[in-house]
This record gives structure tokens, C-alpha cells and sequence, in this order.
């Protein structure tokens, strides 16, 4: 059986349904009553200085269970906490709201043992919904927050590596007067074709005085490429998002955001940014998935730039596990797309860390007829790279195969009008991929088949239109990325 999982991020990729909030992030703040009745917020420690252990676990979790009785939050508190240099605050949150108060004190179905008795910290119980503000995935997820909110995953750790952190210089309260700092790169991730990509980045106050004002330049391979000179209103700590400016880019940037104007100090003033291109492709495409041992998790969509679902494979929908699935996929025409995939449980497609279990594949190809003449994406769960959820662009910027002429000559339609089902019968001169849409007059998408690749010469699909209210459709026609369109009458 699998355990609970983590992920990792690969360049070009666009990842979604993180684990948990990454290094970095700014912690998300609470307030919440402990088992005693004491209240707790979040923010009100790190204003006051504390840095703050937070332990997302469950009592019926193992890992948690040993990392509880290691001793590890007794040593720290007890040293650091309250009672010993008052230093931080740690708090245990049982981040599963079915376990009841008798699990927790160990007396419940559901435990691993007493998580009360001896406890030197504070515990909070029916702590799921700051478990779902964290992004959180599995546990126990341990986090150290530094009083300016930003979040280290520290981890199981030992007593000695979570002080190195909590205990490290930028994990202090501020001193300084005037600091203006860069965080986390917030623009465009994925542009396509000639697309500008919105550049922004988050900007902190770090200093004690109220920031008001700054310039912020974008560089791509150090050289400036968008500038903005900031002004507002931050009070220490506090978080804006500032949008540095736009770009476009003909090869992918090595973007970096910095803070221009002199503060106290300069050793936060930059911050990197990561924007992917879309690389081109043809007007169709094949769709490549090697399962692993629970295909039932995977699934895959590819969206146009309309966020319209041009075709997908839904989760739950594959039964075989290590096979290999192929998809031909028609896009209705030239643009840019997005490919994303989906895996339920989180881990991806790579199954060999769970055991003796082969390593999924995955991949999109530009084809032309039966010809791949390009690869807009590859993965291997081999490479121990896990996701939810990830998501590529591509840009069809070439058609595959046919004289759009010669497809409206031939093209033909019958019966016109028909009681439900119907032809469409054509001629390609070389083999293409094909689909089929039906609109309605107001626009609206009422059917869509992909045809698939088809050999070149005479062609026939058939549409069933008895889904359908009575009226006059428009058929749309594609193959080998060219277009016509006819009028139908459902009778």
C-alpha cells in the first residue's frame, strides 16, 4: 500500500497541488483553541519575536507516533521554550478531524498512544482546516516559522538542526530601520508564441520603519528588461505583490528581480523568477501514457487558450496497469495549448518507492500523418520526480498534411437533413489527423469526435445527431490542421 507523499519541481514544468507550501512561502496565520482552552495566534508569537514550530500530524500515524516519543519537541521546549531561553513556541495540531479526544490521550480506536500525557507543548485538535491552508499533503509535515513568516519545512529533524534554523541570523526579528526585501517570484510561468509574460514579485517590509517606496528592475541575463519604482505603505513584515512590468522572450530567461535603491540591507534585494516557453508543435498530436501499478490514478486534459477542453482522459478511467496507452489527438487548429496531467494520489508516476513496481511513462509528440517530427513532453517517474498535478504549453504553430482546396471540394455531407445519424465523407491526399465538431447557431460546442489518424484518399465518419433538438448545426471539419465548414438540418 502507499504511504502519503511529497513532491518535487522540474524546470519547464508547471506544477500544481504542491505537497505543502514550498521553502519561502509566507505562513498562512490561525487562531485556535488547545485542549486546555488557550487560544493561539499565530501572527501575535512571531510579532512578539517567538519563532514557531508547527507539527501537522494524526494519532493514528506512525511516523508521527515516533517522532513524538523521540523526545525532540521535550528537548527543544524545554531548552528554548518558555520555560529555558524563550526562544520559540511549538505547537502539535491533530490535523485529522476524525480522531476524537480519546484517541489523543490514547484510550481512542484510533491511535497510536497517549499524545497528552507529558506533553511540554501545546496541542490543538480538529486542526484540518490550517492543515488545508498549508497545502499539506502528509504527516506529520513539520514547519518552522521565523517571526518575519516565512516557512522552513524543517522535518523530522534532531534537537541540534532545528535550533541551526530557528537560531540562524534571517531567522530573527528585525533590527533594521529601513529594509525593503524580495521574496517569491509571482508572474507568468508559461508563456506561448509571442506572449508577453507579466512579471511580479513579492515585496516584504523587513524593516521596523513603514516602507513606502522603491524601484524594482526585472533582468533576463542581466539585463534590464522591465522597471517600476514601487510607492505605498507596508508596516513591518507585511507582503505586497508587485508587478514589475511585461516582457516577451525568444529563448527561455534566466530571470532575476532586484531591489535598485540603497536600504540596510542589500543581501535580500533580489529574487529569481523562472518563465517557460511553449515549445511549438503540429496541429495534432500524440498522447503517450506507460501506466504504472495504479492506473486508476492517472489522467490527462489538453485545453485551448480559451480554457475549452479539446479532449481528456479522465481519472479512473484506465484499468490496466503497466500498459501502454497511445492517443491520437486533432487540435481544432493553430494556437496555443496546454497538456496537463493528473495523478490522484499525488506520487506521479513513479511507483518503484513503494516496492517491486515498475516506473510509469509519460509524453505528447508532434505528428504529422503517422510521423513524429517533434517531442513537446517527457516524463519519467524513474526520475523520482512525484506531482498532482503538471502542466506544459505547447504551441501549434504548424499544420499537418492536407490542401484545406482540395478538402472543400470533396467534402460531403449526408443525409442533409437527417433524423439523427449522418456522413461526412472527404478525400485527403496524404494521411492526416481528423475531428468532427457540431455547433449550434448560437455558438455553443454540441459534439466533438476525434477521428484519429486517417490514411490519404476517400474518408467517411459518421455523426449521431440524435442527441440533439431539431434545428440547422454547422459542422466544422478538420484534417491535417485545415478547415471547412457545412450546414446540417436536424429534423
Amino acid at each position: 500500500m502507499k504511504q502519503f507523499f511529497s513532491l518535487m519541481a522540474a524546470a519547464m514544468i508547471s506544477f500544481g497541488a504542491f505537497a505543502q507550501l514550498p521553502d519561502g512561502s509566507i505562513a498562512p496565520d490561525f487562531t485556535a483553541t488547545d485542549i486546555n482552552g488557550v487560544e493561539h495566534n499565530l501572527y501575535s508569537y512571531l510579532d512578539s519575536g517567538y519563532q514557531v514550530i508547527l507539527d501537522f500530524s494524526a494519532t493514528w500515524c506512525g511516523p508521527c507516533w515516533s517522532y513524538h516519543t523521540s523526545g525532540v519537541f521535550s528537548d527543544l521546549i524545554a531548552a528554548y521554550g518558555p520555560a529555558g531561553s524563550n526562544e520559540i513556541r511549538i505547537i502539535k495540531l491533530e490535523s485529522d478531524d476524525s480522531t476524537t479526544a480519546a484517541d489523543l490521550n490514547g484510550t481512542g480506536a484510533n491511535t497510536q498512544g497517549d499524545w497528552v500525557t507529558g506533553t511540554t507543548y501545546d496541542i490543538i485538535d480538529n486542526a484540518s482546516n490550517i492543515f488545508d491552508d498549508y497545502q499539506n499533503s502528509y504527516y506529520p509535515t513539520i514547519y518552522t516559522v521565523c517571526p518575519n513568516r516565512i516557512l522552513t519545512q524543517s522535518g523530522q529533524a534532531s534537537a541540534a538542526n532545528h535550533a541551526a534554523i530557528f537560531q540562524a541570523d534571517d531567522c530573527q526579528y528585525t533590527t533594521l530601520a529601513t529594509d525593503g526585501a524580495l521574496l517569491n517570484y509571482t508572474g507568468s510561468d508559461l508563456i506561448c508564441g509571442d506572449e508577453q509574460a507579466s512579471l511580479s514579485v513579492q515585496l516584504m517590509n523587513n524593516g521596523l520603519d513603514n516602507l513606502t517606496s522603491c524601484t524594482i528592475t526585472a533582468l533576463d541575463n542581466g539585463t534590464e528588461v522591465a522597471s517600476t519604482d514601487w510607492s505605498g505603505d507596508l508596516a513591518t513584515y507585511e507582503v505586497e505583490n508587485v508587478v514589475v512590468g511585461s516582457a516577451s522572450f525568444a529563448a527561455v530567461p534566466n530571470l532575476t528581480f532586484e531591489i535598485t535603491n540603497a536600504d540596510e540591507d542589500a543581501t535580500n534585494n533580489s529574487a529569481a523568477g523562472a518563465v517557460a516557453l511553449s515549445p511549438e508543435t503540429t496541429t495534432y498530436v500524440q498522447v503517450r501514457v506507460t501506466t504504472d501499478n495504479w492506473p486508476e490514478e492517472t489522467g490527462w486534459e489538453i485545453v485551448n487558450d480559451m480554457g475549452t477542453v479539446v479532449e481528456s482522459v479522465a481519472v479512473g478511467s484506465l484499468a490496466n496497469a503497466d500498459a501502454e496507452y497511445t492517443w491520437d489527438v486533432g487540435l481544432p487548429g493553430m494556437g496555443c495549448y496546454s497538456f496537463t496531467m493528473f495523478d490522484a494520489y499525488g506520487d506521479g508516476l513513479y511507483a518503484s518507492q513503494w516496492g517491486n513496481f515498475a516506473d510509469g511513462t509519460a509524453g505528447v509528440y508532434g505528428m504529422d500523418g503517422e510521423t513524429q517530427i517533434d517531442v513537446v513532453f517527457e516524463y519519467d517517474g524513474a526520475s523520482g520526480i512525484e506531482f498532482g498535478e503538471l502542466t506544459v504549453g505547447m504551441d501549434a504553430a504548424t499544420v499537418a498534411g492536407i490542401d484545406e482546396a482540395n478538402l472543400a471540394a470533396t467534402v460531403n455531407v449526408f443525409p442533409n437533413p437527417t433524423n439523427g445519424n449522418t456522413n461526412v465523407e472527404f478525400n485527403t491526399t496524404t494521411s492526416a489527423m481528423a475531428t468532427v465538431e457540431v455547433y449550434n447557431l448560437i455558438g455553443e460546442r454540441v459534439m466533438f469526435n476525434t477521428l484519429g489518424n486517417l490514411p490519404a484518399g476517400l474518408n467517411r465518419a459518421n455523426l449521431d445527431l440524435s442527441g440533439v433538438q431539431a434545428g440547422i448545426y454547422l459542422v466544422n471539419l478538420n484534417a491535417g490542421g485545415e478547415t471547412t465548414t457545412m450546414r446540417i438540418t436536424k429534423q
